[in-house]
């Protein structure tokens, strides 16, 4: 049967529980050698001298690109491992866990946080964002599009939901079409500025993904407004 890529087969069998320290053991924690295409977008949104902080920023380049660019990078994540790489490169780190937030206490202010691919992740999106707003200027927010175009065909012709995890199926919790995700950052009392799909579908060298984001958007991001600022 044919299965697209992220709407796998899921192997059952060999889940394993969701430990970090063991995953970027085996991935490895060394630096990403280039920039995704989601944060080409972010370096290009970013000006200059901004002080950004990347929660939960795994092995991304995104920080050391800031840090060329005068910007202040603070980052934060809940493997030690990733914050010791990141250390090297002279980025400031704290260990940080989401599903903890309520235990965090926060007293630093942000032209910009950014959450890439973290909030599926996440039980408690909601607290997250509803905590950080009083100090941040702007959020820059990544998710996968759950209306992408792929996964509503298998679903159609294959009746299977897409697969978006790799060692347990807990690590996408929730799920968003790109109607939906505007839906909801309303309800977060944020102002969308600006979306785009940073990847998806084209065709004949058009990029339908820009034009038809819900339905033809992979991974979209959005940069929201706090409207405390």
């Amino acid at each position: 049967m044919l299965y697209f890529n992220g709407t796998r087969k899921p192997d059952y069998k060999n889940t394993g529980r969701i430990d970090y320290t063991t995953y970027w053991q085996q991935r490895g924690v060394s630096i990403n050698k280039k920039l995704k295409e989601r944060e080409f977008i972010m370096a290009r949104l970013i000006p200059k001298g901004s002080s950004v902080y990347d929660i939960s920023c795994g092995s991304s380049r995104l920080p050391l690109v800031l840090k060329e660019a005068d910007c202040k990078v603070t980052v934060s994540d809940v493997s030690p491992l990733i914050l010791e790489e990141q250390k090297k490169h002279g980025i400031s780190t704290s260990i940080l866990d989401l599903n903890c937030i309520s235990e965090k206490e926060i007293n630093a202010q942000y032209d910009f946080i950014i959450l890439s691919e973290v909030l599926e992740h996440l039980t408690n999106p909601e607290e997250v964002i509803r905590t950080f707003s009083p100090h941040t200027t702007r959020f820059i927010v990544t998710i996968p599009n759950s209306a992408f175009y792929r996964y509503r065909i298998h679903l159609f012709f294959f009746g299977r939901f897409f697969t978006q995890w790799a060692v347990h199926p807990s690590e996408h919790v929730r799920y968003w079409s790109h109607r939906d995700f505007k839906d909801w950052l309303g309800d977060m009392d944020v102002v969308l500025e600006h979306a785009e799909a940073s990847n998806g579908l084209s065709l004949f060298g058009m990029p339908l993904y820009r034009w038809w984001p819900n339905l033809f958007g992979h991974q979209i991001l959005y940069v929201c407004r706090t409207k405390q600022n």
